[in-house]
């Protein structure tokens, strides 16, 4: 299993930064978390890298799954747009990684950027690289996976490339 360099991206509401977009070219996989918000993305960022995406609550049930499931690098992948809640995964997502299991949990909705471990994954919110909402700066999260672990860093759009946070994760099962 050889070493990828995944851009996650979340919430961009019809919007792609210019950073977002030269991480997406370097990279071996996209994973875009749902709020796609325009029909026109989806096809910018398939031109750039194989893309993983779902619809979040503001783009029509037709534009994508609501939950995808990819692996990388021997990395089991679930994505969904709506998973978080009161601080922590929701009972769907918590009764589906019991079930089926996943190694990295990717989501959005809320538009802060957040990476901790939990019930036996690690759950990633890139946060929004669309217009700012709220209070959290603009993000997207860059990961690296490969069998000896996962390092991911959340990086700010405002200004750009400054790391969120930053964390390494061991590998699946280690």
């Amino acid at each position: 299993m050889a070493r990828s360099q995944v851009v996650v991206l979340s919430d961009t509401h019809g919007r792609l930064p210019g950073e977002v977009l030269r991480a997406c070219r370097k990279a071996d996989r996209i994973i875009h978390a749902g709020d796609v918000g325009s029909g026109t993305i989806i096809p910018e960022l398939e031109a750039l890298a194989p893309l993983a995406v779902v619809a979040g609550n503001v783009d029509p049930s037709s534009l994508a799954p609501a939950r995808a499931r990819v692996e990388v690098s021997g990395w089991r992948i679930l994505v969904q747009h709506v998973v978080w809640e009161r601080g922590g995964p929701s009972g769907e997502v918590r009764d589906l990684l019991a079930r089926e299991g996943a190694d990295l949990v990717v989501f959005g909705h809320t538009h802060e950027p957040l990476c901790v471990g939990r019930e036996g994954a690690v759950f990633l919110n890139p946060g929004s690289c669309g217009a700012r909402r709220f209070s959290w700066p603009r993000s997207y999260a860059e990961a690296v996976l490969d069998p000896k672990g996962m390092t991911i860093r959340i990086l700010n759009l405002d200004p750009p490339g400054v790391p969120i946070a930053e964390a390494r994760f061991p590998p699946p099962g280690g």
